[in-house]
């Protein structure tokens, strides 16, 4: 039996603050349309294998060009597929600590071994040392993403150049999951320089699309070619990219969404800066990482509201989704309370 590290669901009951979706329903103009396209798709037939129309539409909206374009089931399924693609059993995947889980789980599947650097509690991490330590490993593939996950810390773009030229003979992929939700240029934007650079993307995040489980991979026309020819066939439903289309069509309304989201996210911070019995850290995601060592009785304050977070076992951390405005007002209520119970011991 291969070493796989089981990767946790999400709740879905209560208010869902613990997976970092999208709270806000997605406007009738958009569910309209999709509605109204789902009468004309040929369910009869096999889906579009090229993806002609979804790369067309996400092309025009990260000014970039099909030929460097591939989608998947998830964002996920693409992170799985490079792993599977560059790595083999005893090969190293170099990723930070804490980062996502799934690459740990995808590592697994295809018995590689996995080295992590140990970044600092605000997700800032020393580059240097991260690329030396990562020599050290023998690493042959590197792995981030970027803000990351879990912190909501961002690394700038010539933090990330750094990285990519200085393991220019191994594969980089950068995950920009919740990129747009950052003041930050995207490594899309190095393209153009480094032929080991992929990135990879989703529309669960900013678009919303949590439920279509649309995702992309971003890289040189070259990579995408040799990637394409082994790619399995029909990994995306013909009506998951087609809502994703007009999704894409809507941007602005995807545009309103995240600039909401931001303010929110400014509003909370800024209300749990004088906080004592937790920390927080600053974020440039569409969620809040945080750390106390008595987060057992604030979890207890969120499940008597009926609040779901995610709750990072055997640690003293957790995370919250930036939700709407009610939601965010019930968070700050539950934290406000924490604020002012008199801790445990004392």
């Amino acid at each position: 039996m291969k070493d796989i590290q089981i990767y946790e669901t999400a709740v879905q009951e209560g208010i869902l603050l613990n997976a970092n979706e999208r709270s806000q329903p997605l406007s009738e103009s958009f569910l309209k349309e999709v509605s109204e396209a789902v009468m004309t798709l040929t369910l009869n037939r096999y889906p579009d294998n090229d993806q002609r129309e979804l790369l067309q539409a996400y092309a025009q909206v990260t000014g970039t060009r099909e030929e460097m374009l591939l989608a998947g089931n998830g964002s996920d399924q693409i992170l799985g597929y490079l792993i599977g693609t560059f790595l083999n059993r005893g090969k190293v995947l170099y990723t930070f600590d804490p980062d996502f889980s799934m690459y740990d789980y995808y590592a697994g599947t295809y018995e590689a071994t996995v080295r992590k650097f140990d970044i600092n509690a605000d997700g800032s991490l020393d580059i240097g040392q991260f690329i030396e330590n990562g020599r050290k490993e023998n690493a042959a593939m590197v792995l981030f993403s970027n803000p990351n996950n879990p912190s909501g810390h961002c690394l700038g773009i010539d933090e990330i150049e750094h990285i990519v030229s200085s393991f220019a003979d191994i594969p980089v992929c950068v995950d920009e999951a919740y990129i747009e939700f950052a003041d930050a240029e995207s490594t899309v934007s190095l393209l153009d320089r480094y032929d080991n650079l992929y990135v990879t993307r989703t529309l669960s995040k900013a678009y919303g699309l949590a439920g279509l489980r649309v995702g992309f991979l971003i890289s040189s026309p070259g990579n995408m070619e040799k990637l394409k020819a082994a790619y399995v066939p029909y990994t995306l439903n013909a009506f998951s990219m087609k809502a994703a289309a007009i999704a894409l069509s809507h941007h602005d309304e995807a545009e309103a969404y995240i600039a909401g989201i931001r303010s929110e996210r400014k509003r909370m911070l800024e209300a749990l800066q004088e906080s004592r019995r937790a920390c927080y850290i600053p974020s440039a995601t569409n969620f809040i990482y945080g750390m106390s060592s008595d987060k057992a009785r604030l979890t207890e304050l969120f499940e008597k509201e009926g609040i779901v977070i995610r709750d990072y076992r055997n640690s003293d951390s957790f995370r919250i989704t930036i939700g709407t405005g009610e939601e965010n007002d019930l968070v700050l209520k539950v934290l406000k309370t924490f604020e002012e119970e008199k801790p445990c011991g004392q």
